[in-house]
Order: structure tokens, then sequence, then C-alpha cells
């Protein structure tokens, strides 16, 4: 297994870990939609050398409880003037999580990028958030750093301490 690989393994397996206790949400809590979150993407360190690590979080808007689970779909990164770059994600999908969003709760999707390669300098990510039934709303957030265009995305998942 290459380092890449064992990094994404391991990340996976942490996030995995940490959702034990928060495995299901309360039913009567409304589903989040883009207007309930703020979302936002940040640079974090990997685990690995061979890698490079970001995590989307999702916070609750003011006033707003609601949960949310699964995983993202139809992720593109875009340049500057908002034009696909052509990074194709990997989509990881752990165990199913309905993380309960809201002030004291949040999100998070953690993200791996090989370390060694070409570079690509996305300005912002957009993407689809899991509907309860089906997809849900389309949203785009601005993305911190350059990274490799081989591109990993894990499950939504209460974020790792």
């Amino acid at each position: 297994m290459n380092s890449f690989r064992t990094t994404a393994a391991a990340l996976a397996i942490t996030f995995t870990a940490a959702t034990g206790a928060s495995a299901t949400a309360q039913a009567d809590v409304p589903w989040c939609t883009g207007d309930d979150l703020v979302i936002t993407a940040h640079d974090m360190r990997s685990p690995s050398s061979a890698s490079k690590a970001h995590q989307i979080i999702f916070t609750a808007a003011d006033g707003v409880s609601c949960r949310i689970g699964g995983s993202l779909s139809d992720v593109r990164f875009l340049d500057a003037a908002g034009e696909d770059l052509g990074i194709e994600p990997e989509m990881r999908s752990g165990d199913y999580v309905e993380v309960p969003v809201s002030g004291s709760g949040r999100a998070a999707v953690y993200v791996a990028s090989q370390i060694h390669g070409p570079r690509e300098n996305p300005a912002s990510v957009r993407f689809t958030l899991p509907g309860e039934d089906g997809p849900g709303d389309q949203v785009t957030v601005a993305w911190p750093s350059n990274l490799s265009p081989v591109v990993r995305f894990g499950s939504l998942t209460p974020p790792v301490s």
C-alpha cells in the first residue's frame, strides 16, 4: 500500500472512530439545507508527509439546528473565473452517520491529496449537499490552498478534535 493510500486509510479510520457516540441524529430535527449552514474549507495537518489534508466544516447558521449525513456529490474545483479545473475527486464512503449541526455541533468532510506531482490552485470548490430524500442544495465554498489533482473526499462526520 503506498503512503498516500495509507494516509487516506488512517484518516478514514480516525474519522470513523470519532463518530461512534453520535451515530444517529434525532428524527425530529430537520434536515440541513444550504441556507441552514455556514460552510468553510481549511488546511489541516496531515498524518503523512506524502499527503496534504483539508477539512470542510459545516456550522449552523444563527438560530439553526439541523442534521446532515452521507456524502457530497457533483464535486468540482473551480478557478477564480468559476471555470471547472477538471479535477475528478474520488469519493470514499464510510459508515453512514447523521450529524447534528447546531450552536454546539458541527459536521466535517475530510479531503486528502498527494503532496507530490503537479499542483492545481482552485479558488473554490462547488458541490451538492446530500438531501434527506435525494440531492440537496448546490453550494460553492472558497478553497484555502493548492492541491494535487489526485484528491479523495470522505463522507460527512463529526469533526475530529
